[in-house]
């Protein structure tokens, strides 16, 4: 882009003293709908970048937190995480679900292994495995525990204008594997899911 040299008392005028085409300056336009086509171009015609930007509006949020106390495994079966249940309603098929879960938890020895490990895992009410992740830890005794925090996330279409709910499930591979509930002591609300819906 050709500029014109300003003099040293010359006020800045980005109109009248830039050669070319200039794009937006200080806030101009810029973008006014999640659905404006977005051009950045310099001189001419000349395009550095075009997409249509479909930016998705959040249409609800809902929220669930475990209410009553800790939930603890030593099976290697799935069970699920009681008192956690987070519902949503999409209002239209096209809608995307956008779902997250903090949680806090404890790895115990049991007195039988010193790498108690297990896994979490955020589903739905379909037991669909939306995401997951395995916790470990070494201890240096058999009777140690070790805590831990972790986040889960998804994000995905559910093609559905039926209520949706989700979970937490865990399990244990050795030791004892436990979620930590709200005692409004020791721990205030630790493991929570969110769920929002995106419009398309």
């Amino acid at each position: 882009m050709a500029l014109t040299r300003l003099g040293p008392n010359q006020a800045v005028n980005l109109s009248t003293n830039t050669t070319g085409t200039l794009g937006v300056a200080n806030g101009g336009t810029g973008l006014t709908s999640g659905t404006t086509d977005q051009l950045l171009k310099f001189t001419g015609s000349t395009t550095l970048a075009s997409s249509a930007i479909s930016t998705g509006k959040v249409l609800q949020l809902v929220n669930a937190y475990k209410t009553d106390g800790n939930s603890l495994t030593t099976s290697s079966s799935v069970s699920d995480v009681s008192a956690l249940t987070c519902a949503i309603t999409p209002s239209a098929t096209s809608s995307y679900v956008y779902v997250t879960a903090i949680f806090d938890g404890q790895l115990f020895g049991n007195n039988s292994t010193t790498t108690p490990n297990g896994e979490v895992a955020l589903v739905n009410n379909a037991d669909t495995v939306l995401a997951k992740t395995r916790e470990y830890n070494t201890l240096p005794a058999n009777n140690g525990i070790a805590d831990f925090a972790g986040v889960l996330a998804s994000y995905y279409n559910p093609n559905t204008t039926s209520e949706i709910s989700f979970n937490l499930t865990i399990k244990s591979d050795g030791g004892r594997f436990l979620i930590y509930g709200d005692d409004e002591t020791y721990k205030n609300k630790p493991t929570q899911i969110t769920v929002m819906e995106i419009s398309a």
